[in-house]
């Protein structure tokens, strides 16, 4: 299966997480939040924090702890709780919300996302 990536920028940032985090090669839980890290939209924002990021969900701990950590769009915000949820099975998540605060072409995404999780695209 091939994955949906929003533009080159995204597959670009891709492969950057997933040399930022070995595991996401093999890890479809990795490879999950790596992926929804890499939109284009959250990416912008984490990209200068890489470094700072033990694992490829923290940024949207770290925003959910103090909201003021990064300066992120709704869609951006569900496209990170949607990781952690993936990663943990967080409880805040809501798929509706999710999908109501993403424009269209951000669907596609999340199925994505969705698919790698399941070890269905990787």
């Amino acid at each position: 299966m091939c994955m949906y990536f929003v533009d080159d920028h995204h597959a670009v940032n891709y492969k950057l997480t997933q040399l930022q985090w070995e595991y996401a090669e093999y890890d479809p839980e990795y490879a999950a939040a790596c992926y929804l890290l890499a939109v284009p939209m959250v990416f912008e924002h984490i990209v200068h924090h890489l470094d700072e990021q033990q694992t490829p969900v923290d940024w949207i701990i770290q925003w959910e702890e103090d909201d003021s950590a990064y300066d992120l769009s709704a869609g951006a915000i569900q496209l990170g709780r949607l990781a952690l949820h993936l990663w943990n099975g967080h409880e805040p998540f809501h798929l509706l919300t999710c999908l109501e605060s993403l424009q269209g072409h951000h669907y596609d995404v999340v199925k994505t996302a969705m698919d790698v999780r399941l070890g269905r695209s990787m």
